[in-house]
């Protein structure tokens, strides 16, 4: 993996450790500021809250700034927003904290968007799903060692100490950014107007839909699969932990598979990860009452699940053609958020309902067939073409900023390669 890649892994690491190491520090953040838990549970919503609503509208804001030194300022702002956090402990302040956290979700979204995007361009056609593969893969690995680690030297020196890691690392990744990424000196063609109509394709709001039904169906789900693996399956506490650590790699692989598999054939690829994912809620219902194929099973989700997410984000790509993917891609972000909330709601009413944990499943299979039908129905409307055919850009029209674009002189050594990815 190139510097420049593996740094902005390291950057979506940051941003997705900080957005999910606050469950684990949650009773002591409620003991030490003396607020209920509730209370403190706020910090999750308010959050998910900004990336969802507020992320979007930076991007679009600052969508005719450079890329690079955008990128290195969000990455500033997201730092402060940590240092904010982490000065809430010794300041006994709750509302300290949560400006820290608003501050820090103001960057999520655009700093997801751009190095998705710029790892895009660096890795020209043909490998633009797995270079954004290594770019989701900083997510997984959140998940798998950073809110462990996170929750663990927030138990042991304090839940600041969480976040004073989490601001130096990031400060690292802008640190060797600055010296590694290449500079983007092409000024975006488009404005606010152009990256609104990108919004307004109907293949780019159905990527949008296909992504809001898979992951909610999945967090349908994933959100009662501790009370399922006990109750149902009969697991004790320390078991679920290692199989959520195991979903978690399973995660991993299924990103770098997932990549691989939507470099060469996108829509192909994410129909059958789909389905996959369809085929192992239906299964995990089905063998609940049996421990270690139950077991299985979830890990075979995890790694159908994250198989998904390169495809969805590079269909999003191919989707906005000439036009800018940046905020395509911020929506998308923020597409994975409303989801995630929505499979909460979802399977708590199917639990809720009498049927028990082993409802939500299949409950969560409906809503990701439902997607999958839209996923098969965007296949069928493009004929089938491999991934490189939805990404080469369309032709530009006469005399547009973007025709002006193709026929200027190639761009300095130093400036990102130019795709359909190209802002």
């Amino acid at each position: 993996m190139s510097l420049p890649l593996l740094s902005m892994m390291l950057s979506v690491f940051s941003i997705g450790t900080a957005e999910s190491v606050i469950a684990g520090i949650l009773p002591r953040i409620a003991d030490d500021l003396d607020v209920p838990l509730s209370t403190a549970g706020l910090l999750v919503s308010v959050y998910a809250a900004v990336v969802v609503v507020v992320g979007p509208l930076t991007t679009l804001a600052t969508g005719r700034l450079p890329r690079k030194p955008l990128l290195l300022g969000m990455l500033g702002l997201f730092a402060a927003g940590n240092v904010l956090a982490a000065l809430a402990a010794p300041a006994s302040s709750y509302a300290l904290l949560v400006t820290g956290r608003l501050v820090s979700a103001f960057a999520h979204s655009t700093v997801f968007a751009i190095c998705l995007t710029s790892a895009g361009e660096l890795a020209g056609p043909g490998g633009q799903a797995s270079a954004g593969a290594r770019i989701t893969l900083g997510f997984g690995l959140a998940m798998v060692l950073g809110v462990p680690l996170g929750t663990l030297i927030g138990n042991t020196y304090g839940w600041s100490a969480t976040f004073w890691c989490i601001a130096a690392m990031s400060l690292g990744c802008l640190a060797l950014l600055a010296a590694c990424l290449p500079a983007d000196r092409r000024r975006p063609a488009g404005g606010a107007v152009s990256e609104l109509r990108v919004l307004g394709r109907p293949r780019v709001l159905r990527a949008i839909g296909i992504t809001v039904l898979c992951s909610a169906g999945v967090f349908t789900a994933f959100t009662y699969a501790v009370p399922l693996l006990t109750e149902v399956s009969g697991f004790g506490e320390t078991a679920v932990t290692v199989l959520l650590l195991l979903y978690g790699f399973g995660g991993v692989a299924g990103n770098t598979l997932g990549g691989r598999a939507a470099d060469r054939s996108l829509l192909p690829s994410l129909t059958v990860t789909l389905a996959a994912v369809v085929a192992a809620l239906l299964l995990l219902s089905a063998a609940a009452p049996l421990a270690w194929p139950a077991a299985a099973v979830f890990v075979l989700l995890g790694l159908a699940y994250f198989g998904t997410i390169p495809g969805l984000n590079t269909i999003i790509v191919g989707s906005a053609e000439v036009g800018s993917p940046t905020l395509a891609l911020s929506v998308n972000s923020s597409a994975f958020n409303i989801g995630i909330a929505a499979g909460g709601l979802l399977g708590g009413q199917a639990v809720q309902s009498g049927a028990g944990p082993r409802a939500a499943p299949l409950v969560g299979a409906a809503v990701v067939a439902a997607g999958l039908a839209l996923c098969a129905y965007e296949h069928k409307t493009r004929g089938g073409v491999a991934a490189s055919a939805l990404t080469d850009p369309a032709p530009a029209p006469a005399g547009s900023a973007a025709a002006a674009s193709a026929a200027a002189p190639p761009a300095p050594s130093d400036s990102l390669p130019a795709t359909a990815a190209k802002d």
